[in-house]
């Protein structure tokens, strides 16, 4: 049975209206607009605020991501190397893991500053000395990673950024510099501000105050250019002296902006979103307008009757909003909401459990993608961290061993290159289907990225045994072709396996177990691929600051 005619809050409010001649509506309206422009002033405050914090947060994982990935390379380059140019070249060209993350160029340049001792890709027009690069005088005097600021690169003049980590042997001896170069607009960096705007006429300014310059912006031609005068330029003005989160302000044509400011900490950048008032508050502005011509009709007893009517009728719904409130504010637990009433109240609690469950629901499902590929399916790279350590722990209590095989793939990128990127991922999906087949319920397989994957054989008294067997089946496993359509194509794996037995696992990380299956890995590509070599810390010891 649906609710009664006489129950329907906007009947009970139409009668009231209707008693009280229509002017009493256009009264309530005026109220009501007033407190719709405070809210809608806070809530745009809050959703710029937030989308400007998401898209800062974004840009500093994303520049994390990639010095952690240089650090690591550098971490790995033997220094054997640096006296064999055309080894070194090989085994920078084999680091496709992260040739992605530096697109413009992957060097590794001497200590007098070039030419480079290898690079990928080589570029013609790439320069033959580095040595006046702030970049490259910084790591060299600091022996630290270095983020160059914003430049634009020698080699393909687009607007960039430098990561450098110097490089040294055993002794402390520095043999060079490893540099990474990555274009600003390069897709999967710092492409999501360019073209994006908050509101129809707003923008995104990523700032470096310490050379007082525009990093990137929404317009691109922005793009490592000097900051203008601090007089010229308020809002900016105002970032660089310390000011954060949102504030209202003027601009040089005199128009009031909402303008959030947040911090990028790894570069010690500023990301501004700027939007005009007048687009966030247009429709607020022309109610309020309207409302204010029909209120002078108005007479004060209608203005103190038509309120203590509402008061009443309206009860329910500021009772759901102050438990709505108090669930905003913390004080009390998101639950569901409950109402005695069938209104229109009764429906928006029901909308707003309705909202409450599927938020719970996306909430659960972005956890979830977090720790898995997107492709596959498996564990990622931090899932797969999360489970070696707490396995680590176990193993030191119980006595048992784990085993840890680092799979890279044998012939893939010729796979990518004749057939592409979308055959690609299904051979990628396929495999991943395969290796699964070959490892128990008990243990674990995660994709690391790209071509790399990692199995995690735990609580097994035997790990060696268990590893040797899981690795023979996992060459067998590829040595069937793959079909995809009518294409039909092989890949080979190499595999690198440590072991952790008992009270090693004591003094052992998990990002040295990884390294070490890691070494191990590229002994057997270099021993002929398609094989698996063990780790012998003896003769190949791996040491992690």
């Amino acid at each position: 049975m649906g609710p009664r005619i006489g129950s329907s809050l906007k009947v009970r409010i139409a009668a009231v209206a209707g008693l009280l001649f229509l002017a009493g509506i256009a009264l309530i309206t005026l109220f009501v607009t007033r407190i719709l422009h405070d809210d809608m002033q806070e809530m745009a405050s809050k959703q710029q605020l937030t989308a400007a914090s998401y898209i800062a947060r974004d840009i500093d994982a994303k520049l994390a991501l990639r010095l952690d990935s240089l650090q690591r390379v550098a971490l790995n380059i033997p220094s054997g190397l640096f006296r064999q140019p055309e080894i070194l070249q090989a085994w920078l060209d084999d680091r496709k893991a992260i040739h992605t993350l530096f697109p413009t160029g992957l060097m590794i340049i001497p200590p007098d500053g070039g030419p480079a001792l290898a690079e990928t890709p080589r570029l013609a027009t790439r320069p033959k000395s580095f040595a006046d690069r702030d970049w490259f005088i910084e790591a060299k005097a600091t022996g630290q990673a270095v983020i160059s600021k914003p430049l634009i690169a020698r080699a393909t003049k687009e607007p960039a950024l430098v990561m450098a980590v110097p490089l040294f042997d055993p002794q402390g001896k520095l043999l060079g510099v490893l540099a990474g170069v990555t274009p600003l607009a390069t897709p999967g960096f710092l492409d999501l501000i360019i073209g994006a705007r908050p509101g129809m006429q707003g923008s995104y300014q990523l700032i470096s105050p310490q050379h007082r310059i525009f990093v990137l912006a929404s317009n691109i031609h922005l793009a490592v250019t000097p900051l203008p005068a601090d007089a010229e330029d308020p809002i900016i003005h105002a970032a660089l002296t310390g000011s954060k989160g949102v504030k209202i302000m003027r601009n040089p044509n005199q128009e009031e902006e909402f303008a959030a400011i947040v911090d990028v900490p790894k570069t010690g950048w500023l990301l501004l979103a700027r939007q005009p008032s007048r687009d966030a508050f247009a429709a607020v502005s022309n109610t309020v307008r309207n409302a204010l011509l029909i209120t002078t009709l108005l007479a004060l007893p209608i203005i103190i009757l038509l309120l203590a009517a509402l008061s009443r009728l309206l009860h329910p719904l500021a009772r759901l909003a102050g438990e709505l409130h108090a669930m905003a504010d913390g004080i009390r637990p998101l639950q569901p909401l409950q109402t005695n009433s069938t209104d229109e109240v009764a429906d928006v609690a029901k909308s707003f459990n309705r909202l409450q469950s599927k938020l719970q629901e996306q909430e659960q499902q972005l956890a979830a993608m977090a720790h898995h590929d997107t492709l596959t399916g498996l564990p990622n790279r931090l899932l797969i961290n999360d489970r070696l350590n707490k396995e680590l722990m176990r193993i030191s209590r119980s006595g048992h061993g784990l085993a840890l095989l680092f799979l890279d793939l044998d012939g893939f990128k010729p796979v990518n290159d004749r057939h592409g990127h979308q055959v690609g991922d299904l051979v990628l999906i396929e495999i991943a289907s395969r290796l699964q087949n070959c490892v128990r319920d008990a243990d674990s397989l995660a994709r690391l990225g790209g071509d790399e994957f990692l199995i995690l054989l735990a609580g097994t008294e035997a790990p060696l045994v268990a590893a040797e067997r899981v690795a023979r089946d996992c060459i067998l496993a590829l040595a069937e072709p793959i079909r995809i359509g009518d294409q039909q194509m092989t890949v080979g794996i190499s595999i690198g396996i440590a072991i952790c037995e008992g009270s090693q696992a004591d003094s052992l990380r998990a990002e040295q177990l990884v390294s070490q299956a890691d070494v191990a890995m590229y002994r057997a590509k270099a021993g002929g691929r398609n094989r698996y070599i063990i780790h012998d810390p003896a003769f190949f010891p791996t040491t992690l600051q």
